[in-house]
């Protein structure tokens, strides 16, 4: 059963299509989930390139060199996505083709077929986790941008994911607090700002705030 914890460190999640783990995870979490989904098939992270997925891409490496779970974290493939139009094309892109086949119909090119990212060899993914999607969209240049430019990111996964068979994941720590415009004005003092998370629970078919874990222990101390 999958986890986002260390095998006998804490407690199974039930089986999901979607899932959405919001608040101050662990950094591990997201590669705790990839080593326990209970599919030999292989694992595809998205993420945008910032301090947390250095960790992340740390977290991978060392396990890679780690006795039983090294051929498991071989499976875990890490997609790098500088801007939120980089991620969206990868999610709308994305396909499992067998390049080895003659005559498929859909790769057109040698070059194409041996080269583009947006190709990947059989048996597809059996989890897509996306990795702080919301970090696109909290530095000053991008704050504009529109909650329905968050809500195509996560309806192009979920579409992806429904075309692959795959389950998906979403990690973001800061989505409790990220709030976007409605619509995108040129006054800003005109601007109607919402909350972003409360929108998810419509997508996602099991949540997980650690936040509240985290409340949870402060009030116990």
């Amino acid at each position: 059963m999958p986890s986002l914890f260390p095998l006998d460190h804490g407690p199974l999640l039930p089986s999901f299509s979607t899932l959405l783990v919001k608040g101050p995870y662990p950094d591990s979490c997201p590669i705790n989930l990839a080593l326990s989904f209970p599919n030999h098939r292989s694992i595809i992270v998205l993420s945008s390139c910032d301090k947390e997925n250095n960790n992340l891409r740390a977290s991978l490496q060392g396990l890679r060199l780690t006795g039983k779970i090294s051929a498991q974290a071989a499976q875990v493939q890490i997609f790098y996505l500088p801007t939120a139009a980089h991620m969206a094309l990868l999610l709308s892109t994305l396909q499992v083709i067998d390049t080895e086949r003659p005559n498929t119909s859909a790769v057109h090119d040698k070059y194409t077929a041996v080269c583009s990212p947006h190709l990947l060899k059989p048996p597809g993914p059996a989890l897509v986790i996306i990795h702080e999607p919301s970090a696109y969209f909290t530095d000053s240049i991008r704050q504009s941008s529109p909650s329905s430019s968050y809500l195509s990111l996560l309806t192009r996964a979920i579409s992806l994911t429904s075309r692959l068979g795959a389950a998906l994941a979403v990690f973001d720590r800061h989505v409790n607090h990220l709030k976007m415009p409605v619509h995108p004005v040129p006054n800003p003092h005109l601007e109607r700002i919402q909350a972003v998370a409360p929108l998810l629970a419509n997508y996602m078919e099991l949540i997980i705030d650690f936040s509240d874990l985290s409340n949870a222990i402060d009030g116990k101390q």
